[in-house]
């Protein structure tokens, strides 16, 4: 994991914040929400394949 995926997310998290503050200062907040939420499920789907990695290097540590 390199720290291009962290700036990844980070660029993603800011864009999503001032889409989001634009959008609520223009009544907007219906827009808004589902713009947060689609930022979060868009880091989610980038970074799902180092939880699954995680998980396993748990199992495989503690022999579960």
């Amino acid at each position: 994991m390199g720290i291009e995926v962290i700036l990844k997310v980070a660029g993603i998290g800011i864009l999503v914040a001032i889409a989001c503050q634009l959008l609520k200062q223009s009544g907007r907040d219906d827009i808004a929400m589902i713009t947060a939420i689609s930022g979060l499920v868009l880091a989610l789907m980038m970074i799902i394949s180092y939880i699954g990695s995680l998980f396993n290097t748990v199992i495989e540590i503690f022999g579960l």
